[in-house]
């Protein structure tokens, strides 16, 4: 059975991407309910740009400034988001994969 982690880093969505598709040349979970579900691809994508949009270059003195405010001030829409992944990884999980979701309680205690 495959553990698929839920976290997240700078342009990299919360479906963490271990395995890659060298037909494809792309990255993927290894998980093809997964992988193939235009649903999870969409919210994937949106938690991905939240995340990104609190990175600023070239900004308060630094080369790279994470905004924790404005992370702060999206908390519950981060948690709508991540509510709904979590919700469609338990609906197209065939009994493959397991969900090792780090973000939900990150948020909850933001």
């Amino acid at each position: 059975m495959k553990t698929l982690k839920i976290q997240l880093d700078f342009l990299a969505g919360p479906l963490w991407k271990g395995v890659w598709d060298v037909d494809k040349n792309t990255a993927t979970t290894g998980i093809p309910a997964v992988d193939g579900d235009e649903e999870l691809a969409e919210l994937d994508a949106k938690i991905q740009a939240l995340f990104s949009s609190y990175y600023e270059f070239d900004s308060h003195d630094q080369a790279c400034w994470f905004d924790e405010n404005r992370q702060k001030a999206d908390k519950d829409k981060m948690l709508a988001l991540l509510a709904s992944l979590n919700q469609r990884l338990a609906e197209v999980n065939d009994g493959s994969f397991v969900v090792d979701d780090e973000l939900t309680a990150f948020y909850s205690e933001l």
